[in-house]
């Protein structure tokens, strides 16, 4: 058996329309969005009492981040806000994009704070 692609990076976020909306400026597409609740659900990722809010959204090419509110039980933040690179667990997501200063200039509106450490450059090779 061989990997075939990797399908999809899940995200649990705070607010969820703030991220869809960050995404969609980005060029992402909102692929469906809903609510999952239940023991099943729970028994599925191993939490108890789970209610929760789900938004795919998808690349233009078809890869895949799944955005999660979670409603019950609360989020809960592992770590400092502002980690060092150097901290084990999902560091990055990274897009190609064909105009860079644009980009940023259009997601600096959506206030991620990532954008002011941003700088462009070619990629070779």
């Amino acid at each position: 058996m061989t990997l075939k692609r990797m399908d999809n990076v899940l995200i649990v976020v705070d607010d969820l329309e703030a991220a869809m909306a960050f995404f969609t400026e980005l060029g992402l597409k909102l692929e469906g969005e809903t609510t999952v609740e239940g023991p099943s659900v729970g028994s599925l990722i191993g939490l108890k009492d789970v209610r929760a809010t789900l938004a795919m959204m998808r690349t233009p090419d078809g890869q895949g981040i799944e955005l999660d509110k979670f409603h019950t039980p609360d989020a809960i933040r592992c770590g400092p806000v502002d980690a060092p690179m150097n901290t084990l667990g999902i560091r990055r997501v990274m897009f190609a994009v064909e105009d860079m200063d644009a980009i940023v200039t259009r997601m600096r509106a959506h206030g991620p704070s990532s954008l002011a450490r941003c700088s462009t450059g070619t990629r070779t090779g």
